[in-house]
Order: structure tokens, then sequence, then C-alpha cells
């Protein structure tokens, strides 16, 4: 078995949001190594800053806390948020700036 695996990730489907945090929510499509899954619901979020935050998808638990819906690796995570932001800025819906990666 090796140690190294063979990512593909395709990002989609970017929708404009007029909400209070995130204005973009987007698709992912990884391929890893073969094993292909979706996520939908991507957030785009505008950081106080002027930068642009990237956040897996949540649901609210019983208790109405935000929880994650999924958790990934962070060797997954960081190329993950890296293709939303480039696809954003390919949508002109972000520009190139600072970013932080949820």
């Amino acid at each position: 078995m090796s140690d190294s695996a063979i990512i593909t990730c395709t990002v989609s489907n970017a929708q404009p949001c007029a909400s209070k945090h995130v204005f973009a929510l987007v698709d992912v499509h990884l391929d890893v190594d073969g094993v292909c899954f979706m996520i939908r619901g991507v957030q785009a979020r505008h950081l106080p800053s002027g930068g642009t935050s990237i956040h897996l998808p949540t649901y609210k638990d019983a208790g109405g806390m935000p929880q994650p819906a999924i958790e990934l690796p962070e060797e997954l995570k960081q190329p993950l948020c890296d293709a939303v932001l480039s696809f954003l800025v390919e949508e002109r819906l972000a520009r190139t700036n600072p970013y932080l990666a949820i």
C-alpha cells in the first residue's frame, strides 16, 4: 500500500448568497485515488480584514450549535480551500487576497 494518493478537486456551481456572513456557496467534487465524492454547500465568507474564508458545510445540532457536516484531514482541506478560492476568483465572486481555510 502506498503512502501517497492522487487527488483531483473540481469546484462548480457557484451560488452567490445575500446572507449576513456567507457570500457564496459552491460544490466540490473530490477524487481521492479513484474514490469519488461530492461536498455540497462549501461556504465562502468575507473576513473583517477584507479577505475571504472558506468553510466546509455545517449543520445545527440539537442544541442549535453549528457543527461540521464533514471533517477532512489537513492534507485534503488546504488544497480544497485553494481550489475554491481560485474558482471564486475566476467567477469574479472574490479577489485574490489573504484568506483563511477552516
